[in-house]
């Protein structure tokens, strides 16, 4: 599934919380590649640790830790620029599979203050976005993988994700959130009874409320392996606005989010 997935690796503190959802992350998606990728800012202040051969003796010693650990390959790259372009640049160079990120703040108005590279990728990639909090906890071994649908063409592109986890024997739970009255109730009914009918191990659900609320908190009330929900956009200005659910989910999930391009 996510053979090969590109990591976005900083100093920061937070930061090494992302190797601790790395075993997990493995068994689940099937990981076998990574490759570690530093982005010097140019436009913001140098640390001693961006300068060249610090950043790239740091990358180093990181791969051959994870290799030992993790028994995959692991790689790595320093690369200069705007740190969400030149990840995804990496990810296309190499054919990657996925990339995975950390989320280090759930506020949206911290964010116009210090940014957020997890959502400038979410906003931006073509590829599946894995995104876990540095806050959120580790998923227990045979915790579910949950789908957020709504049965449109981006919720689709999701479900086919879902599936293949739980064709390899995931336990599954699909949600449909009923935001307001004019939800297709025939749509809604016949979308989970497909699921339901075809796998024995998914169960589903319908809710009431708003949206981001309802996947966040069932998410974690269900300690889920990943929430899985669809992206929109598929030209440069709908990049820029992924819809609010799936950017609201992205910033504010302590769950592992599994973010799928239609």
């Amino acid at each position: 599934m996510l053979k090969h997935c590109i990591v976005g690796v900083d100093y920061s503190p937070e930061w090494d919380r992302t190797l601790e959802y790395l075993p997990a992350i493995k068994n689940l998606v099937g990981l076998e590649h990574l490759t570690l990728v530093h982005v010097v800012e140019s436009f913001k202040r140098q640390r001693t640790q961006d300068q060249a051969g610090v950043a790239e003796g740091h990358l180093k010693g990181l791969a051959e830790q994870l290799t030992a650990d993790l028994g995959i390959a692991v790689d790595y790259q320093v690369r200069t620029g705007f740190a969400a372009s030149e990840i995804l640049e990496v990810a296309k160079k190499h054919e990657a599979d996925g990339v995975i990120a950390l989320n280090r703040s759930h506020s949206a108005s911290r964010e116009v203050l210090v940014g957020n590279i997890v959502i400038n990728l979410a906003r931006m990639t073509k590829l599946p976005l894995l995104v876990v909090a540095s806050d959120g906890a580790i998923a227990e071994p045979g915790a579910p993988v949950i789908l957020g649908t709504d049965g449109s063409g981006p919720a689709k592109a999701a479900q086919r994700w879902f599936e293949g986890f739980v064709r390899q024997g995931n336990h599954g739970l699909a949600l449909w959130v009923d935001a307001d009255e004019h939800d297709d109730e025939e749509e809604a009914h016949r979308s989970l009874s497909t699921l339901s009918s075809e796998f024995s191990n998914v169960a589903t659900r319908r809710l009431k409320g708003d949206v981001t609320d309802e996947l966040v908190a069932t998410a974690t009330e269900e300690k889920a392996a990943l929430l899985i929900i669809g992206k929109r956009g598929s030209t440069p200005i709908q990049d820029l606005l992924i819809g609010s659910t799936a950017e609201a989910v992205v910033r504010e999930s302590r769950q592992p989010v599994l973010l799928i391009p239609s």
